[in-house]
């Protein structure tokens, strides 16, 4: 595909559309091509949209790919963002609607059917402001979804506003068609199930956020919500793949200062840790590298962090009673 040469704003690097007089994000008059020197800082640059998305801050210009199983919520959730225009090639208008209207707060948007990459660049061409989602990149064919995939990506970028694209997922639960996809997009977030069968929406990459994971599920009404965590949990998985895993159950690789808790009788429901029984260490227990982020999953869905030194200190207690 053949790239259109692209204006900035040189002062804080906003694209320059060609009818423009002056910066629409600074103000500023100087326009430059194809290069930029932002030592200004706009306002109002970043976005944070409902639940689940309420730990990713999503900049202008961010492009986000989602992908899931069938079943796994995708439209649902990114609906959560309040589109003004979803382009569908799934599901006709009035199933969108349906859809729509228990996640969408107060907005309907405009709904374009499409059936190969030549309608999407006939829509886009039409639009003027976005969040857009595209649904989904995987129904276009192969190379349609990749012709596409450039032509939201550009969109968001020269007209400085946010875009989603829906991807169906291949037989190794990955994203579904070129590997080229998910490198055009900014973030790539998942949408899958942890080792207990519970909802999770995985940010696995990111240019301007880190890698993030949070619970959700719908209620009776078909609203996103944080499901409840009552038991004691040890901190599993990696960055952007984290999950609470309830103890006593078996799997768990960090669960050492449960055990330990729970033999002493101390252990308490609404709890998480992530340490292994270390007697070397002065707390008695040693915790992975990156703890802190476990950490921070944890408390985001509101349970108590057991630090090593309390830990240690509660059983040196109750052995010397």
């Amino acid at each position: 595909m053949e790239r259109k040469v692209q204006h900035y704003c040189y002062r804080c690097g906003t694209p320059w559309p060609n009818q423009a007089v002056i910066c629409s994000a600074c103000g500023g008059t100087d326009r430059a091509e194809e290069s930029a020197r932002p030592t200004i800082e706009t306002k109002n640059e970043f976005e944070t949209f409902p639940f689940p998305w309420d730990e990713l801050p999503w900049p202008r210009q961010g492009s986000v790919v989602l992908y899931g199983g069938p079943g796994a919520g995708k439209s649902s959730i990114a609906g959560q963002i309040n589109p003004t225009i979803w382009i569908s090639k799934e599901m006709d208008p009035k199933p969108v609607a349906r859809m729509l209207r228990r996640v969408c707060t107060g907005i309907m948007p405009a709904v374009s059917m499409v059936n190969n990459a030549k309608d999407v660049a006939r829509v886009l061409s039409q639009i003027t402001k976005g969040p857009i989602v595209l649904d989904s990149l995987t129904s276009l064919g192969a190379q349609d979804a990749l012709i596409a995939g450039h032509l939201l990506c550009e969109w968001g970028k020269s007209h400085d506003d946010r875009v989603l694209a829906i991807l169906q997922v291949n037989k190794a639960g990955e994203g579904a068609g070129y590997m080229q996809i998910p490198h055009l997009f900014d973030t790539v977030v998942e949408l899958t199930k942890d080792a207990m069968g519970l909802r999770l929406l995985n940010v696995t990459k990111s240019r301007w956020s880190g890698l993030a994971s949070k619970y959700w599920t719908f209620d009776r009404a078909g609203k996103t919500v944080m499901p409840a965590f009552e038991a004691a949990y040890s901190v599993e998985g990696t960055p952007g793949e984290y999950w609470l895993h309830p103890y006593p159950m078996n799997g768990a690789k960090w669960a050492g200062m449960l055990d330990l808790l729970d033999s002493a009788g101390k252990l308490k429901p609404g709890s998480a840790s992530a340490a292994m029984s270390a007697q070397y260490m002065k707390t008695g227990f040693v915790e992975p590298a990156d703890v802190a982020e476990r950490r921070d999953f944890a408390v985001r869905h509101g349970l108590l962090w057991l630090e090593p030194e309390a830990a240690s200190a509660e059983l040196s207690d109750d052995e010397e009673d």
